[in-house]
């Protein structure tokens, strides 16, 4: 995916998606170089996307990080994919767990480590 390619996945899926939220919600992603181009910052600030930048290498303050982490360990442990019709299955039947509360305990884990981002390594991995 390119800068292009995220900017249409905003557009049609998480933007209008998040219309009814709070009004003062904030757009947290990475620093990877599709969500950080210039196109995509010029298209945020024009659109009004209230963008949290994150420092550069810090997975912990990623909550997504950890839902790929307990995905990609299901996976592994519990479906043990042989073919990829499997794997498709097993990452389907991972998100069919994924709701409120467990998204909840994701983000929750910033309170956590946020301090510990902000002492270690300049916004680096604190090993939590």
């Amino acid at each position: 995916m390119n800068s292009a390619g995220f900017i249409e996945v905003l557009e049609n899926g998480l933007i209008p998606y998040t219309q009814h939220l709070n009004p003062s919600r904030r757009f947290m992603q990475d620093n990877d170089p599709k969500h950080s181009s210039k196109k995509v910052k010029e298209w945020s600030e024009a659109n009004k996307i209230n963008w949290w930048k994150t420092p550069p290498e810090s997975p912990d303050l990623n909550p997504i990080e950890n839902l790929w982490h307990e995905d990609k360990e299901y996976v592994r442990r519990v479906v043990k994919p042989q073919r990829k019709e499997e794997l498709v299955k097993g990452i389907l039947d991972f998100w069919e767990t994924v709701n409120r509360r467990k998204c909840s305990k994701y983000i929750g884990h910033l309170r956590k480590v946020i301090s510990k981002v902000i002492e270690c390594n300049n916004g680096g991995p604190t090993g939590y």
